[in-house]
């Protein structure tokens, strides 16, 4: 528990069960601006543009970007919505 910062860990969408829709799978989440399960790199504006790259499952470092590497490459999850690692799917990110 936190005190109130209004930090997106503190908001909530609430659905009711009879208004829910069956999860959609592709294009843009309006509510989270992230394409449905679209690879993507979380990349530094830093000089060397080191990317994240997840070691093991639950150990994420900086390094140097490299073609094909899963480690490298993360998703948006809409059912559960949450940003997982395209090699750990079983793992979701917390920032």
């Amino acid at each position: 528990m936190h005190k109130r910062h209004n930090g997106a860990n503190q908001r909530w969408k609430i659905i009711y069960v009879d208004k829910a829709e069956s999860v959609l799978t592709k294009g843009v989440d309006e509510d989270f601006g992230f394409h449905r399960n679209r690879p993507f790199y979380f990349r530094s504006r830093m000089p060397f543009q080191r990317v994240a790259e997840c070691v093991g499952a639950n150990n994420v470092v900086l390094k140097r970007w490299r073609k094909n590497v899963l480690g490298q490459q993360f998703y948006f999850d809409p059912k559960s919505k949450t940003l997982r690692s395209q090699q750990w799917k079983n793992y979701a990110l917390e920032i």
